[in-house]
């Protein structure tokens, strides 16, 4: 998801690793805060995919400041990621389909269409497998557990009404 939120933020900016990230922080502060430990690996993988370009510059204290751009392949490569996204981890579910909807507005309107159907397809089962497992009475979960997996349900069901 790092890749992702970098090649967006550079569809929007021109911008330095820190800005990078201070973007992402500000833009998606409920769902990401990657570390530029995890940007600059992600920006350099990036880099060899031809995604990203950049300028080195002498910033104003004298340091060498790289400013990265995305390329017209990022461009694609970015877009074409989104619409098929493939969720690996249900324990992401929730938040990678929040992230992307918040990104989806650089798509066209098919793949927006095929993109909200992907979320939804997978919030549909994710939701189904919460019931089941709050449902389930070899499930023991604690008061607590089961307020937090409620507050969880009530997430998955307000983005899937939002979707639908």
């Amino acid at each position: 998801m790092t890749e992702i939120l970098i090649l967006y933020i550079l569809i929007k900016y021109d911008a330095t690793i820190y800005k990078i990230k201070k973007l992402i922080e500000e833009k998606f502060f409920m769902y990401a805060s990657p570390s530029l430990g995890a940007i600059n690996p992600a920006l350099k993988k990036l880099e060899e995919l031809s995604c990203v370009e950049f300028e080195s510059k002498m910033s104003d204290g004298g340091m060498l400041s790289k400013t990265y751009k995305i390329t017209p392949f990022g461009q694609k490569y970015l877009k074409s990621i989104i619409s098929s996204y493939k969720f690996k981890n249900k324990a992401h579910i929730l938040n990678n389909a929040s992230i992307l909807v918040c990104i989806s507005d650089i798509l066209d309107d098919e793949d927006k269409k095929e993109l909200i159907k992907n979320c939804l397809n997978n919030l549909l089962i994710l939701r189904a497998e919460t019931v089941s497992a709050l449902e389930n009475p070899y499930n023991l979960y604690t008061e607590m557990q089961k307020q937090t997996i409620g507050t969880n349900l009530l997430a998955i069901e307000k983005l899937i009404e939002v979707l639908q």
